[in-house]
């Protein structure tokens, strides 16, 4: 059984190694820095909240399908990118296995870590009582705006690429609205904002993250972003921290959807499971050919 003492004596152990290779520049180790930052974090973070809640959040037996799923969920991001040629990657090791265990491990950590995130500052702040807000006919407004969103961003990448990290957000808390599953509507309307609060700031939170380790990282990726090339703060143009906010939203809606589905529908998880393994498969070659620069 796993313990929660021990798991955060070797989160840091495996932070501070991953410094360690880094300085030293230890082959092959040191492409993975960005890796083993981002699950010492996982790690210590679900460790720190099961002392509190005496419970994993994602150390269980829900740990594979969720990493394989948060793999296929970022790649849909990547595919899109390939239009928008907002990121690039750089400095990735020739060897495949090893870059496209590194493709696995990084995307990987994506729900895992914005939901951890978003959990602990849900519980150290509490819900947030609000007015009660409702907007009428909500999902059948919500999902045409979303699809509408992805579509713009498609043709028009040059001006509408922002609204890349925004599309999701009324889509998926629609489905969830209308299923009945953990939505930022239903609980506007209960006069509760605390989940809402709580997922952008776990985005904004990750993303600082994200960008300090990747800017650290020897394998990383950069931006080429319209109109946004001066003011970096690390790699990302400042105004570009604002799509952490809204992806947030959006990993949480998406995460609030898998939730909903593994306990009602658990067949339609398992095939989600296996969609995410399709597009990973799908997406790693693609990236090898349009986004890292060799």
């Amino acid at each position: 059984m796993l313990k929660p003492f021990s798991l955060l004596a070797f989160s840091i152990l495996l932070h501070f190694s991953g410094y360690y290779v880094l300085v030293k520049r230890m082959e092959p180790f040191q492409y993975f820095f960005y890796v083993s930052s981002w699950w010492s974090y996982i790690i210590f973070l679900d460790a720190a909240l099961a002392l509190k809640e005496k419970r994993f959040f994602v150390l269980n037996r829900q740990i594979a399908p969720l990493v394989i799923i948060s793999c296929g969920f970022w790649c849909f991001f990547e595919l899109i990118n390939m239009r928008l040629h907002n990121w690039h990657y750089i400095n990735l090791p020739v060897n495949m296995i090893q870059r496209y265990g590194g493709y696995f491990l990084s995307y990987g950590t994506v729900i895992p870590a914005i939901y951890l995130t978003k959990e602990l500052i849900y519980i150290l702040f509490g819900d947030i009582v609000v007015r009660p807000f409702r907007i009428k006919r909500y999902p059948v407004y919500a999902i045409p705006l979303g699809i509408a969103l992805l579509l713009l961003t498609l043709a028009f990448p040059r001006y509408l690429f922002a609204c890349t990290w925004i599309f999701a957000v009324p889509v998926m808390d629609a489905v969830n609205y209308i299923r009945g599953y953990g939505s930022f509507m239903k609980d506007l309307e209960k006069g509760f904002a605390g989940h809402l609060v709580s997922a952008v700031v776990a985005g904004l939170i990750c993303g600082i993250l994200w960008e300090m380790w990747n800017y650290l990282s020897v394998s990383k990726w950069i931006y080429s972003v319209p109109f946004l090339e001066k003011g970096k703060v690390f790699e990302m143009p400042l105004p570009g921290y604002l799509g952490f906010l809204a992806f947030g939203l959006e990993t949480i809606a998406f995460f609030n959807f898998l939730e909903g589905i593994r306990r009602t529908k658990r067949s339609i998880y398992v095939l989600s499971v296996i969609i995410a393994v399709l597009l990973s498969s799908l997406t790693f070659p693609l990236i090898d050919r349009f986004t890292v620069r060799w």
